[in-house]
């Protein structure tokens, strides 16, 4: 068996459909074994970024991790952004890439080079990555790729680049090379943890779940929804983890900054957070938060201990993998009084806020998300458009499958991802994007037009840079820069655009009810919805710096925030 071969046939064999990239001179050998392989298929993108936001994508929500292949040098390279994307937001990935020549690295004496286009990826890659592994011997290879992907599934996710010297692919390999990734490691018993946050949890009169994205590394949605319905515990979550518990009646939204009204609300009331795979991502010297948690029990879960490292007060912190600890929860028995008193409470706030927040393009979004199918994946990108677009999920009541850049904030990142997305899980997508976020990564509409991929692109069409616009005035007033038509900002006119690539486009508001409903249920293929609103539209609502965290802006009458803070 070929090297080259026995890489693809040990990704295929271990659930992965698709992979993405360029052809490149030194990895043709590995796309051509792909090709050859049965259950695995290479796809060309436009752009090495865009192929490994595709690769995220298919990370994020696939059966496995994504794989992009990449050329030495630019091509490798050009990966970085969504690599670190993957990598803050813990999601598993393998860049194969490769260099024609072993030897020594970096270059001799100082010089800048030692061969064309290759370069030591390991330093290039070290903060962004959980490993970057060469491998200049054949003896090598098998040991390297199982390792690659231990590390990218196991413990806390994210991407791995393995470096390969491309004459190892067309050598053969024995015959008995297992493949199959080695075991992880056992985990720790966790019953004693499930003990305690379950005393803790029956000496509380008013505890939260605070559910963050590690449920979902861990595959432990299920197990922490009914963790949380047997003991009848409110659930709030990051905005990120939205998505986990959409439509049950003990999901109250998710808390931050740009928060659910009444989330932020139900946690400053909490006697106790039970922080599941959720980062406590707050400054620990904030004036908002910080009192909430000098005030309440915390009790947070995390299978990395260097989270665990970040001093956040009155915090009791349990290493432990997720995919042991919520069964344990889950089996647990409920323990004391109950929350029936609290719950009420919760539900009363939740009554009364429900009517703000919901500006223009928040209720644009939300009427797109009415129209969705319940299959459809929504991807986003990152901006003004990403905040309004969380509103409009919970304004909606969406229970869509949502992506977000997460902790990097890679802009142009939505539809790149949502070609991943649609390779998947094969079902239609619904890519929410901004006109500059477009812009980003627009080279991929051919990838989409080319392969008639069932994405509708939602372009938040504002004409404006808004975010950074507002940051703007906060610091110097009406004075813009390069961030309105008026300062130096641009965009295409998003029609002539889709006619470029061949792709339908529609108006918004040129559609009637019915036809917005046809629209959105019947995607087949690529198309592009443009949803024109004002540049004036601030992110709200929003906490300002050293006001509690219940209290944000615009603010609520006197009266009203009165009656509510006293529940």
């Amino acid at each position: 068996m070929r090297a080259a071969d026995y890489i693809a046939g040990f990704l295929a064999q271990n659930g992965v459909t698709d992979a993405f990239g360029i052809p490149g001179g030194v990895i043709l050998e590995l796309l051509y074994a792909m090709d050859r392989a049965e259950g695995i298929t290479p796809h060309l993108c436009c752009h090495e970024q865009g192929a490994a936001f595709a690769a995220s994508g298919y990370g994020q929500c696939g059966p496995a991790p994504g794989v992009v292949f990449a050329t030495c040098g630019p091509g490798v390279t050009n990966t970085l952004t969504a690599v670190a994307d993957a990598y803050c937001d813990s999601t598993p990935m393998l860049v194969f890439t490769a260099h024609a020549h072993s030897g020594r690295e970096p270059a001799p004496d100082g010089a800048r080079f030692y061969h064309g286009q290759e370069m030591a990826l390991a330093p290039v890659f070290a903060a962004v990555s959980k490993a970057c592994v060469r491998v200049d011997a054949l003896a090598e290879l098998p040991g390297a790729v199982a390792a690659a992907w231990a590390a990218a599934t196991t413990g806390r996710k994210g991407p791995v680049v393995v470096d390969i010297l491309s004459g190892l692919f067309t050598q053969e390999l024995p015959a008995d090379v297992p493949a199959a990734p080695p075991a992880p490691p056992a985990a720790a018993d966790a019953a004693s943890a499930a003990d305690a946050i379950a005393r803790r949890l029956a000496a509380s009169e008013r505890p939260v779940l605070l559910f963050g994205q590690g449920i979902r590394l861990a595959g432990m949605q299920a197990q922490a929804a009914a963790f949380a319905e047997k003991w009848g515990i409110p659930v709030l979550s990051s905005r990120y983890a939205q998505d986990l518990m959409p439509g049950s009646a003990l999901y109250f939204g998710y808390i931050g900054t740009h928060a659910v009204r009444a989330a932020n609300f139900i946690l400053s009331k909490a006697d106790l957070i039970v922080a599941l795979g959720n980062r406590l991502a707050f400054p620990v010297q904030s004036q908002s938060f910080r009192p909430l948690a000098e005030r309440t029990q915390i009790l947070r879960v995390d299978i990395d201990p260097a989270e665990l490292g970040r001093a956040v007060p009155n915090t009791v912190s349990y290493c432990a993998d997720l995919a042991e600890l919520l069964p344990a929860l889950a089996r647990l028995e409920p323990r004391g009084a109950g929350y029936a008193g609290w719950l009420e409470v919760c539900r009363r706030l939740q009554g009364a806020l429900a009517g703000y927040d919901a500006p223009e393009p928040v209720q644009l979004m939300a009427d797109v998300l009415r129209c969705a199918g319940p299959g459809h994946t929504v991807t986003s990108d990152v901006g003004n458009n990403e905040m309004w677009l969380s509103r409009a999920y919970h304004l909606a009541g969406a229970q869509n499958r949502i992506l977000y850049s997460q902790t990097f904030g890679a802009l142009g990142c939505s539809l790149p991802k949502a070609i991943g997305a649609w390779y998947a899980r094969r079902q239609p997508v619904i890519c929410f994007t901004g006109d500059q976020g477009l812009q980003m990564n627009v080279q991929e509409l051919q990838t989409v037009a080319s392969n008639r991929l069932p994405i509708l692109i939602a372009v938040l069409n504002n004409h404006a840079s808004a975010m950074i616009r507002e940051h703007e005035e906060a610091i110097h007033g009406a004075h813009h820069l390069l961030v309105t038509k008026d300062s130096g900002y641009a965009a295409p006119d998003v029609q002539r655009l889709a006619a470029a690539y061949g792709i339908p486009c529609w108006n918004w508001h040129d559609l009637e009810p019915a036809g917005r409903k046809r629209l959105l249920c019947g995607i087949s293929g690529p198309g592009i919805l443009n949803l024109e609103t004002e540049d004036r539209y601030n992110v709200e609502p929003g906490l300002k710096r050293g006001d509690p965290c219940q209290n944000l802006f615009p603010y609520l009458s006197a009266a009203l925030y009165r009656e509510l803070d006293m529940l």
